[in-house]
């Protein structure tokens, strides 16, 4: 609303450009494949089933990622419609 108040509508409407172009997203189509093999494999001794947590310890223990963030591992299994349950 305040670009459209102070720019006017040719200006709101138009695309801008970034000033850096955005960071590539670290799980590719290789990264998710392993992610997914893994949610669907057997949970660790002492578990019944996969856990957002697990997921996410057990991925930078095998070096599939060097970090990654428990909401990263849950998009990935969402996207894929994947239920840890």
């Amino acid at each position: 609303m305040r670009d459209y108040c102070t720019r006017g509508i040719h200006e709101t409407l138009r695309y801008r450009e970034r000033a850096e172009p955005a960071r590539p997203s670290q799980v590719t189509w290789e990264v998710e494949a392993r992610i997914i093999a893994l949610a669907c494999s057997e949970p660790p001794p002492g578990y019944a089933r996969w856990t957002i947590r697990l997921l996410t310890r057990r991925v930078i223990e095998l070096n599939i990622l060097e970090s990654v963030g428990r909401e990263t591992i849950r998009t990935t299994l969402k996207k894929r419609n994947l239920s840890l349950t």
